[in-house]
């Protein structure tokens, strides 16, 4: 008899209570680029993650009940299937039994086969009472008590397929139950996650937005280092159309564009500069060998390809023809006020045209603790750009 799978439909239900069913969080509106709402849309990303966790978990729980109790099913099919067969058998076993009984007693007498006491009841009037007890004990008797064994043993089988039909109904409802939680929590699983990517493609809008805004400020203060940081966060986020957002602002806020092709004198010089990047940066130097500042590395770069420029930024600024900030070129350079608070020109940096950040890419020796390098263009204290 096959044993049916005992499954806690109590429990289930209040697993599907507590964990399965979506639960009803507030989605942070958008809003201004703020860290705090941020911080609240990532706490809501991590709640969802737990939920569906914790559905997927169940979903897996309730799958294995389910591949159980529809092999108790199977099991107890075939158990009724050779109990309705053994019942086939009985009663033709009995039908069989009481036809060839009727006709061993025919052919006893037909054949005088019979032995004296068998014979002399067909003898006898069997209107007569007493060899009517005897026809019943001795003919009919055997066929009666075997009718009744074979009727017990029917009995006894009709008993065990009700009892087994019985159990079957029950775990055939059990396994429905079971179904029906499995495909309830697929649903459940199904609604978490897309809640989960709809709040996580918010939190990229979020960052990218805040990137932004740290971005402008950065440029406005001449922050290269915060502005590469702003734009790696957006890319980390949203890969490189997220980074060229942030360019972009960047750019549409100072109104400096440019373009990767240039003269081949510019594209000498950028080479030049690019070919020292590394080289860390000494107040004073100009050359590759003890360091560069932000206008040695602008003369040395540019008499690499044949042109003499001043030393300082101020003397440079004075001495190149004015390019517009919306027409840049590969080794223009940029020129920057009063960043030191000493109301002159007191930096410059060469326009790059194409690198990291597309073509708002710039080569500098920033400043002290830094090295030449490749930097997002900037805008604060921007005052114009020249060409030698």
């Amino acid at each position: 008899m096959a044993t049916p799978i005992k499954v806690s439909l109590a429990r289930f239900w209040v697993l599907v209570g507590a964990a399965s069913l979506v639960v009803s969080l507030t989605v942070v509106p958008m809003g201004p680029a703020r860290a705090d709402s941020i911080s609240q849309t990532r706490a809501l990303i991590q709640a969802l993650s737990a939920k569906l966790a914790q559905q997927e978990q169940l979903s897996e729980s309730l799958a294995e009940k389910y591949n159980n109790s529809t092999a108790n099913l199977a099991q107890i099919d075939v158990q009724l299937g050779v109990l309705r067969r053994q019942i086939i058998a009985k009663r033709a076993e009995l039908g069989t039994t009481s036809s060839s009984l009727r006709t061993a007693a025919v052919h006893a007498y037909v054949l005088g086969a019979a032995d004296a006491q068998f014979l002399a009841m067909f003898q006898q009037d069997l209107r007569d009472a007493d060899a009517r007890v005897q026809y019943e004990n001795q003919v009919l008797g055997n066929l009666h008590d075997l009718t009744t064994q074979l009727k017990a043993q029917q009995q006894s089988l009709n008993l065990s397929l009700a009892a087994e039909n019985s159990q079957r109904n029950r775990a055939a409802a059990e396994s429905a139950t079971i179904r029906n939680l499995l495909a309830e929590n697929a649903r459940n699983e199904a609604a978490t996650r897309a809640t989960l990517a709809q709040v996580s493609k918010r939190l990229r809008r979020q960052i990218i937005d805040y990137e932004i805004v740290v971005a402008k400020a950065a440029s406005k203060r001449h922050d290269t280092k915060a502005i590469a940081a702003a734009v790696a966060a957006a890319a980390a986020v949203g890969g490189q159309a997220a980074a060229n957002e942030v360019i972009a602002a960047i750019k549409k806020a100072s109104n400096v564009s440019g373009t990767p092709a240039g003269t081949k004198q510019g594209l000498a010089a950028l080479n030049a500069a690019k070919s020292v990047i590394g080289t860390p940066y000494v107040w004073g130097g100009e050359s590759p060998r003890y360091g560069f500042d932000c206008s040695g590395l602008t003369q040395w770069s540019w008499r690499q390809a044949g042109y003499s420029i001043p030393r300082t930024a101020a003397s440079q600024y004075r001495a190149l023809r004015r390019v517009p900030l919306d027409k840049l070129q590969p080794g223009d350079l940029l020129f920057y006020y009063n960043l030191d608070n000493d109301h002159q020109v007191d930096h410059v940096v060469m326009y790059a045209g194409s690198g990291p950040w597309g073509t708002n890419t710039i080569i500098a020796a920033a400043h002290r603790g830094t090295n030449v390098s490749l930097a997002p263009l900037f805008t604060y204290g921007l005052i114009g750009a020249g060409r030698p």
